[in-house]
């Protein structure tokens, strides 16, 4: 009986630590995310409001183009360019 307590109490730390690292991966592609953004509006410099609207009208074309990527990799897409672009 004990063996089935020890068990169970192994099993909620195993899912209790795979919940907490998956919670901890979206907290930071978020982040992540949000800061890309912030760099492409200022290194667009452009108003925030039109940076936004260029931010998500580029990532729905890039999306139509190459889909099933992550929001980041879109974002890390559309500095690359800015910065081809520029030079």
């Amino acid at each position: 009986m004990k063996m089935a307590y020890v068990l169970v109490l192994i099993l909620l730390a195993v899912i209790g630590y795979l919940w907490w690292k998956r919670r901890g991966r979206e907290q930071r592609g978020t982040s992540r995310a949000a800061a890309l953004r912030q760099e492409y509006r200022r290194k667009a410099n452009l108003p925030a409001e039109t940076a936004e609207e260029d931010i998500n009208r580029y990532i729905q074309r890039l999306q139509e183009r190459s889909p099933g990527h992550e929001e980041e990799w879109y974002l890390e897409k559309m500095l690359y360019d800015l910065e081809r672009d520029r030079g």
